[in-house]
């Protein structure tokens, strides 16, 4: 099994003390354990709160190219809950393994699965306010006279509530499909993670 290994230290101290160092052994050990070929991206002296974290993006913007997501420790993955809920599900949809090794955590196992469905729920309530919301933009388009069809680049309006899905925790693939519905078109994941992390 292909595997992204992700190690983020925060301070220059944690660098300085190995910290990092400690994090790629042990992913390493565990991969070998299991007979995983591992790739290994890291983040140092980036806080779990900053917007800037170019290993993780790039690690992300690739997954679908691994079998597997794994991290030391959950916190090392992110900021928040909801964005390491958020990012495991979109892990998942792109049939992406997430494991956490000392929380002993896998999307393979029962707990694994009862946590997804658990943020099933939660992804469908803000997902029904979100279709709300992209109904009244097709409206509003139409009753404009803009066109409901892909334009060439999503325009300002469509980015801005693009961004706002993403911020209340939408995975990228629901914001895709609501997306879809507004321009016509299918477009991909990838597509909107760049969009939701672009300044």
């Amino acid at each position: 099994m292909r595997v992204a290994g992700y190690v983020r230290v925060s301070t220059e101290q944690q660098r300085d003390e190995g910290s990092h160092e400690r994090q790629r052994e042990q992913l390493k050990e565990w991969a070998d354990r299991h007979d995983h070929e591992i790739v290994v991206f890291e983040d140092i002296a980036i806080s779990g709160q900053s917007e800037s974290r170019p290993q993780y993006d790039k690690m992300m913007a690739r997954a679908d190219e691994f079998d597997a997501v794994a991290v030391r420790e959950l916190s090392r993955f992110g900021r928040s809950l909801q964005q390491v809920l958020r990012d495991i599900e979109t892990l998942t949809d792109q049939g992406t393994d997430f494991v956490s090794i000392t929380e002993d955590f896998s999307t393979e196992s029962a707990m694994g699965t009862a946590m997804l469905q658990m943020i099933g729920v939660f992804n469908e309530f803000w997902a029904n306010l979100a279709r709300e919301r992209a109904n009244e933009m097709i409206e509003r388009r139409r009753s404009e006279g803009k066109p409901i069809g892909r334009p060439r680049k999503v325009d300002d309006e469509l980015l801005e509530q693009i961004r706002e899905w993403d911020e209340k925790g939408l995975s990228y693939a629901a914001i895709a499909t609501l997306v879809e519905d507004i321009i016509g078109e299918s477009i991909d994941q990838s597509t909107i993670y760049r969009y939701c992390k672009e300044k």
